[in-house]
């Protein structure tokens, strides 16, 4: 039975049957293995394997019937593996059997796995590195050169003195700079990865805002070496070198060497610009952005702020009159109202000195019914007299349903009659009485 499964496959291997259909597409990680198809692998496979280079570049022979031709490329029965996988690795990898043509069956992609790290310049760096770590690689960023060791397990030694020291399990690197930027492998002994970091080093920015004629210091970076400065004015392209290996050579009395920097006093607006910060190998070490101001100018309002100013204050005057106007109005009106109640709650009384002429009284005249009149003689006074309702005593407030009459039994004539009101009906209830008082009328 396994004899016949094995000629089966062979079969479909060679007359193109639906092995021959099969196309993968695979992503790897920096330092993987790539594992062929149980297809593609000895007994089964009795053919050719070849890569052809994504970048360009002929096709290579890879492996021919069980024999490798790559000394990375690991073989055995039922198995084929390619290792330590890198960038050159991104391509096809096509078969073919006897003087077939080959055809495409795997694309691989590399993708970078690396742990990303970031330091500035001048910085130290250090990493904890695998415990079965043998050696160290680095391979710079951006080079397609092979990567050089950096220590080896078997001798210590050998990068003494150098910014590079492996102090037990951790990698130390003093003094970072640019040329310190790329990845770093730790591997077995077998050469297998363990590990890849990916170290960036970048340059410090520094940032400052003054003004004209004032001094400036721009601070050299955070270690002491000797720096080449180069200028370059704002919105030019071109730069100037203001010091070279710690050597000032512009000609600009401005500009003085400090201990801790560059000093210009003082500043002109023309200072406007980067300044950058490189050491004795070129790598950049610091960028500075100088921005420069004129003195500024006292602040002036625009005229249309005077024009709103003004006329909120108009508007506001405006507005306080109209209130002042519209609450004396109301307390004028409210004292009327007060005193109105009392001057109509008074009865009036009116005396007339005037003659009335003779002859009997209308008949729509008020008659007292208590009225006495006397025949014998009697004296009057010329003084007007009124008697007290009720007696002796003050005049009592009249009462709602009173006769307002008073009988007095002194011999004298004395009319008394209800004032009727010219805008009320002719009652005999109402509530105010107007009495009239006469000497002239005692005729009698």
């Amino acid at each position: 039975m396994l004899l016949l499964l094995y000629v089966t496959t062979v079969s479909c291997v060679l007359f193109g049957g639906s092995s021959a259909s099969e196309f993968f597409e695979k992503s790897m990680c920096y330092g993987r293995s790539l594992r062929l198809p149980f297809s593609f692998t000895p007994p089964l496979f009795n053919g050719q394997l070849y890569f052809t280079p994504k970048k360009g570049g002929s096709r290579k022979l890879v492996m021919d019937k069980d024999e490798a031709k790559d000394p990375r490329l690991q073989i055995s029965i039922g198995s084929v593996e390619l290792t330590d996988l890198t960038e050159r690795d991104e391509g096809t990898f096509s078969v073919s059997v006897g003087d077939a043509m080959p055809y495409d069956v795997i694309k691989l992609e590399i993708v970078e796995c690396a742990y990303k790290m970031y330091r500035n310049y001048g910085k130290s760096y250090s990493y904890t590195v695998p415990r079965q770590t043998e050696f160290v690689e680095f391979t710079p960023l951006h080079s397609e050169d092979l990567p050089r060791v950096l220590w080896n397990r078997t001798d210590p030694e050998a990068n003494k003195g150098s910014r590079w020291q492996m102090k037990g399990f951790i990698l130390a690197i003093k003094n970072v700079n640019q040329a310190d930027s790329g990845y770093y492998n730790f591997r077995k002994k077998d050469n297998t990865l363990l590990s890849r970091i990916r170290l960036t080093v970048k340059e410090n920015n520094r940032h400052y805002h003054t003004n004209v004629n004032e001094r400036l210091l721009i601070q050299n970076p955070s270690f002491d070496a000797t720096w080449t400065v180069t200028f370059t004015p704002a919105g030019e392209v071109e730069n100037n070198t203001l010091m070279e290996a710690g050597n000032l050579v512009t000609d600009d009395r401005r500009i003085q060497i400090m201990p801790k920097g560059i000093e210009i006093n003082p500043v002109n607006i023309i200072d406007s610009g980067t300044f950058e910060f490189r050491d004795q190998q070129g790598h950049l070490a610091q960028i500075v952005i100088v921005e420069v101001e004129d003195e500024p100018l006292p602040y002036v309002l625009h005229p249309y702020v005077y024009i709103a100013i003004i006329g909120g204050i108009i508007f506001a005057v405006v507005v306080c009159c109209c209130c002042v106007k519209k609450c004396c109005c109301r307390n004028s009106s409210s004292k009327r109202h007060e005193f109105a109640p009392e001057t109509a709650a008074a009865p009036a009384v009116y005396y007339h000195d005037l003659i009335q002429p003779a002859g009997p009284v209308p008949d729509n005249s008020y008659q007292p019914m208590n009225s006495l009149v006397s025949g014998e003689p009697t004296t009057t006074s010329l003084e007007p007299s009124v008697e007290p309702l009720g007696g002796q005593g003050g005049y009592p407030s009249p009462t709602f349903g009173s006769d307002c009459h008073s009988s007095d039994p002194v011999p004298r004539f004395e009319l008394k009659r209800q004032s009727i009101p010219s805008a009320l009906p002719l009652v005999s209830d109402s509530t105010f009485c107007d009495v009239y008082t006469s000497d002239k009328l005692n005729f009698l």
